[in-house]
């Protein structure tokens, strides 16, 4: 059995040549990879559309998403 993984990414460039299996790049300030501290709002978006790619296919990348 396979256990799906996806990862938050500042840089995509270097989550490809390591080969993450699925990534969310996200727009923010490094060492603030889920936003400002405090964002609850921005921050459940984030964890919800991570959660969504360990539904697709590995190799998938995807962008941060302000309204999804």
């Amino acid at each position: 059995m396979d256990i799906p993984t996806a990862m938050v990414t500042l840089f995509p460039e270097v989550s490809d040549k390591v080969a993450a299996p699925r990534t969310l790049h996200v727009p923010f300030k490094m060492g603030r990879p889920c936003g400002e501290p405090f964002d609850f709002e921005t921050r459940k978006k984030v964890v919800d559309q991570l959660l969504e790619l360990l539904t697709l296919p590995s190799g998938t990348r995807e962008a941060y998403r302000e309204n999804p």
